[in-house]
Parts: structure tokens; C-alpha cells; sequence
């Protein structure tokens, strides 16, 4: 996909017209995307100070009121009729009489009355606004819940979120509680006020100031005591995401702020009341503000562009019509007309390239010859190097074998070599193409192996390891097979039926490597040097492959022998990983 991409011919005229509308839009993108972000960001904050505000003023207020209920605690407990009402040991009509009129007479200028619960010590005399909760007769029992933090903190008035739902269906959200102690200071009951759900709904309604908000009164633990929006969730433990939020305020991201999902979390402790309040803005008050900000920001940009591509025409024509016209001239040259002229009309840099491209077109008419020949000279050693690769030898060795294979009847055999012999000689026939691909390489190796196990009746073994991503690589024709052809027929001419040669082709650092590994007779280093010098004439082409991979692609690619006497022979070729119609 790159390489196809490098190959898309983009007019100069494009280029220019594409680059000068970026270079006015660009600016204009990253004004307006700050714009947004910081109107965003304002927005946001402006919403969090004014949600913080109104739940932390709704927060006062609870206090003020549960301020209130304390004083109403103090006033009950400190009653010596209360005091002896739940000492007698016995609940009388006339002690029941005189608690509730001492009750409600502290709850008379309460407009929702909180419900109040008085008991001894055991529960046996219980007085209550309402019926007494089985939450407190289990936890009195067991001093479980509110009592056993009463009585912890003797003297003392506790505050203990909790949701309790009353026969009536009503129900409170939090509760306060004292000890009761007689004039010598002993324990002899308690007094329990619960704190009406609709006097905190009521102080909560006022945070909201025309937002949409979604308000959770949870207490330490994360339990629901009041949620605005999912009653159901009340007296449960909250799991919800928002939960999790380290922040108090969280500034979402462009494509989070106009989605319908995101939320402004706004998170306020009270450490008195024990409880957290979660205000969640819904996503509502910012779709408003985003559709006219985007709104103006697309009228801008629609008129910028407008604005930005006749300027960018008008400039990109200016520039390129001289250019159209050089490459006009090219066209000429590149058919093979040498006597036209470019028109260095302009002074300046498009003016001095027509210049230098008048000068060449002078040189190149002297070059144009030689290079011709030099060209012609090397296509004719080329030509005569590959077809001298086949060796007679190999071909009147391989007729023999078709022989002995005819008369033993052994008609496979014949077939294959026959046929693998075809391969090899078409191969050699078609010298045209100086590089061929990895795979073409390997399928004449293959054919040539195949001759050569049935010849040798498979007296070696052909390891073979090429990456499948070097396959479509072009290297020079026949750099593989003499070294393969040499392993063969000296490396494992001694070796009786344990012969092994690796065939590994592989990409290293940008360079494809190819090892032709044996476990042959090897070579001394005054044999590896005679070999590589071309010095000797048993091994067939070493010295040539090296020289024409040097001549292709420079002192840095070639061949590398490594060897040591019967143990085996390593050869390395290196050549560049490109592909059909890619240069060094």
C-alpha cells in the first residue's frame, strides 16, 4: 500500500492549492478548538461553583435543622417526668399521657414533625410517635446500630444516617440519639428522633436552580439514604460509576461533552452528618451551548475556506504555470527530441531551473553515446556470465542419470529429472531479466535439488527456512545455486549418507541474508582465500556471484564464506531488501 502510494502522481498545482488552504485553515481549526475547550472548561466550572454552592447552603440548612432536633433532645431528656416515666419499671396510663404532651409540646412549632422514640434500657417501655421500628428493638436487644454508638459517646448527642420505612410507607433518613441519665447520672433509657425524608428531600429540591440534576445522599459506606431520580435505590449500597470519580470535577472531552451519557459530578463531604452528597449534571444544559458554539464555529469556518480557496487558486496557478510548462519541455526531451529549449523567462528559482535544465540537455547529447555503448557492453557480459552458469558437466551428469534411471525402470525417477532438467534450462534460456524474485530462485534450487537426490540416491538432507516476506524480493539471478551446487559436490562428495545442507533465507537491519549451511569436508582459511580470490577451479562461480552483487549494489553487500575443515562450510550472501522497480 506504501509503495502504491508513492507512485500516485499528485499535480504540483494540487500540492500548492491543498497547501495554502491548510495553511489558513489550520489556524483557524486550532483557534476554535481553543475557544472551545476554554468555553467548555467555563462552562463546566461555572455549573460545578454553582452546584457546590447550592449543595453545600442545602447542607447548612439540614444542620440548622438537625441543630434544632438536638435542642429538642436535650429538652425531652432532661424532663424528670420522662426520666421517671421509664424508671417505674412499669408503662402507666397517666406517665404515657404526660411523655407525649412533653413530646409534642418540643415539637410544636416543627412544621414535619420528626418522629421520636423513647425507651429504657431493655425496650419493655417504649414511647414513640409512631410505632416502634423493629430496627430498634433488634438493635436495642443486641446494642447494634444507633445504640451502640450512643452509647460510646456518653453525654453526647449522635448523628446515624440510616433509612428506616415506617407501617405508614413513610420513612427517615437520618437519625439522632442521646442516653438518658437519672439525676445521679445513671443510664436509664434512651431517646431516638428520626429525621423525616421529606425535610431533606425538601432542602435538596432547593439545589437544583433550573439545572437538571440527579442528587444521591449516601452515607460512609456508600449507602443510598436518598437518591432523587431511583427511589428504589434507597436502603441499598450505591455501585454506580460516578463513584469512583478522585475528583470533584471532571472536564470531559469534546466528543464526551455533546454526548448524551456525559455528566458533571459535583461530590460534597459533611463530616458532621456522617453522609456524602453526589449532584450528577445531566448532559442536557450543554447540548444547548455546543449546537450554537458549533454552530458559529462551522459558519466561520465554511466562510474561511471559501475565502481561503480563491486566494489558494489564484496563488497555486501563478506558481505552477511555469512549471507546467518546463515539464512540458521534459516531455519533448523524454520522446527523444534534444533540440527544444526551456524559456528562463523568470528570475528566480523556477527561472534557474529552466537555466540548468538548457545545460544538460547540452551534455546529455555528448553523454547520450557513450552511455549507450557502456550500457550495450555490460548487457553482453551479463549475458555471457549467466548462461556460462549451467555447467556441461552438470547436464551430461544429468543425462546420465536419465539413462541408468530408463534401464533400471525406474519411470518416476525419470520424469522428475526430465522435468527438472526443463525447469533448469528454460531458466538459463531466459537471461533477459537481471533480477528475478526470491521465489523464482528458490523454485530452480528446488529443481536442481531434485536432480541432484536422485543422482545421489538422497544421500543428504535439504533443510530449507526462507521468510515468506523476502519471496517477492528481486535479488540477481543464480546467486544461490552455485554455492548449493558446491555443497553438493565437494562438501559432501566424502560424507557417507549423513549429509545435511540449510538453505535459510531471512531480513536482518534492512539487508535479505541468505546462508547455504553444510556439515561437509570444509575448507582451510588458504582454501577459503584461493575461492574467494578465484583462484581455484573446482568451485564453480564463488568469486563471480561476489563480484556482480558488488557491482550492483556497492562494497557493502556481497558474499562471506566461514568454514573449518571437516566440519563444515557457512555461506552468507548479502543483498539489499527491495522490490521489483525500488533503487539502492
Amino acid at each position: 500500500m506504501v509503495n502504491k502510494m508513492r507512485h500516485i502522481r499528485i499535480p504540483l498545482f494540487y500540492k500548492l492549492f491543498a497547501t495554502f488552504i491548510l495553511c489558513s485553515t489550520i489556524p483557524l481549526l486550532i483557534i476554535s478548538g481553543l475557544m472551545y475547550g476554554l468555553s467548555v472548561n467555563f462552562l463546566n466550572k461555572t455549573i460545578y461553583d454553582q452546584t457546590y454552592t447550592n449543595v453545600e447552603g442545602a447542607h447548612v440548612r439540614i444542620n440548622d435543622k438537625i441543630v434544632e432536633y438536638e435542642g429538642i433532645i436535650q429538652s425531652i431528656m432532661n424532663n424528670e417526668e420522662i426520666i421517671q416515666a421509664i424508671s417505674t419499671g412499669n408503662e402507666q396510663e397517666f406517665h404515657e399521657n404526660t411523655v407525649y404532651e412533653i413530646i409534642y409540646e418540643a415539637l410544636i412549632e416543627q412544621s414535619t414533625k420528626p418522629v421520636v422514640h423513647i425507651t429504657n434500657l431493655s425496650g419493655s417501655i417504649a414511647y414513640s410517635t409512631t410505632p416502634f421500628p423493629e430496627t430498634y428493638r433488634v438493635g436495642l436487644k443486641n446494642k447494634w446500630g444507633i445504640f451502640r454508638d450512643i452509647d460510646r459517646k456518653v453525654n453526647q448527642t449522635v448523628i446515624y444516617p440510616q433509612k428506616i420505612t415506617y407501617l405508614s410507607g413513610k420513612s427517615s433518613i437520618i437519625s439522632l440519639g442521646s442516653q438518658i441519665l437519672n439525676s445521679e447520672g445513671k443510664h436509664v433509657g434512651y431517646i431516638l428522633i428520626d429525621v423525616p425524608r421529606e425535610v431533606i428531600l425538601e432542602e435538596m429540591k432547593t439545589i437544583h436552580s433550573g439545572l437538571s440534576l440527579h442528587i444521591v445522599l449516601l452515607d460512609n459506606n456508600a449507602y443510598t439514604l436518598l437518591d432523587t431520580q431511583n427511589s428504589s435505590m434507597e436502603g441499598k449500597f450505591q455501585r454506580s460509576s460516578y463513584l469512583d470519580h478522585e475528583k470533584n470535577l471532571e472536564y470531559k472531552s469534546i466528543k464526551e461533552e455533546i454526548s448524551k451519557d456525559s455528566f458533571l459530578v459535583v461530590n460534597f463531604v459533611d463530616e458532621k452528618l456522617g453522609t456524602r452528597t453526589i449532584a450528577n449534571v445531566s448532559s442536557n444544559i450543554f447540548q444547548s451551548f455546543n449546537r450554537i458554539l458549533g454552530l458559529i464555529l462551522l459558519i466561520g469556518a465554511i466562510v474561511s475556506l471559501s475565502i481561503s480557496c480563491i486566494i489558494s487558486y489564484v496563488l497555486a496557478r501563478f506558481i505552477s504555470h511555469p512549471i507546467r510548462e518546463l515539464i512540458s519541455i521534459m516531455g519533448e526531451v523524454e520522446e527523444g527530441t534534444f533540440s527544444v529549449k526551456a524559456n528562463a523567462r523568470s528570475n528566480d528559482e523556477i527561472g534557474d531551473l529552466a537555466k540548468y535544465f538548457n545545460q544538460m540537455l547540452d551534455r546529455l547529447n555528448s553523454y547520450k553515446n557513450k552511455v549507450i555503448e557502456k550500457q550495450q557492453q555490460l548487457r553482453t557480459t551479463e549475458i555471457k556470465m549467466l548462461q556460462a552458469q549451467v555447467n556441461p558437466h552438470f547436464i551430461y551428469n544429468t543425462l546420465d542419470v536419465i539413462k541408468w534411471s530408463a534401464k533400471m525402470g525406474q519411470k518416476s525417477e525419470v520424469v522428475s529429472v526430465v522435468t527438472n532438467l526443463a525447469k533448469i534450462l528454460r531458466n538459463s534460456i531466459d537471461c533477459d531479466e537481471e533480477f528475478v524474485s526470491v521465489k523464482r530462485s528458490i523454485s530452480f534450487i528446488d529443481s536442481y535439488l531434485a536432480i541432484q537426490k536422485i543422482k545421489y540416491n538422497n544421500a543428504f538432507k535439504i533443510i530449507r527456512n526462507i521468510d515468506h516476506t523476502i519471496l517477492e524480493c528481486k535479488v540477481p539471478r543464480l546467486i544461490i545455486q552455485p554455492f548449493v551446487e558446491n555443497a553438493i559436490v565437494h562438501g559432501l562428495s566424502n560424507n557417507s549418507g549423513n549429509g545435511e545442507i540449510s538453505i535459510n533465507g531471512f531480513v536482518e537491519a534492512g539487508i535479505i541474508k541468505f546462508q547455504i549451511i553444510d556439515n561437509g569436508i570444509g575448507m582451510t582459511d588458504e582454501e577459503i582465500r584461493k575461492v574467494s580470490d578465484n583462484k581455484s577451479d573446482q568451485h564453480i562461480g564463488i568469486h563471480n556471484v561476489d563480484q556482480r552483487i558488488k557491482l550492483y549494489y556497492g562494497e557493502d553487500y556481497g558474499v562471506h564464506i566461514e568454514s573449518q575443515k571437516y566440519k563444515g562450510t557457512k555461506v552468507a550472501i548479502t543483498v539489499p531488501y527491495l522490490y521489483e522497480g525500488e533503487i539502492l
